[in-house]
């Protein structure tokens, strides 16, 4: 069961980071730090479907995360079932 724990939280944490990484570079994009959307040669007419994958997906693999790690702390509170 200790591997199961590690592998939950694993993953529940890296969703969590990936998640909040979308999101930054969601920010990165919409005030065009280090000019990336010249970089990326993202047109100003698409960002706004660009901002709303981006935040879509980083809110969604944000709650995956949660919920891994909450089953985590589940799994612990039974005893390791």
């Amino acid at each position: 069961m200790k591997i199961r724990k590690f592998v939950v939280t694993f993953f529940g944490v890296t969703q969590e980071v990936i998640g909040a990484l979308a999101i930054v570079f969601a920010y990165v994009l919409y005030y065009n730090i280090l000019d990336i959307r010249i970089n990326l040669e993202i047109p100003l007419e698409h960002v706004s479907v660009y901002l709303l994958l981006l935040f879509v997906f980083g809110f969604i693999s944000i709650l995956s995360g949660f919920f891994l790690i909450r089953e985590r702390l589940e799994l612990e509170g039974e005893g390791g079932l």
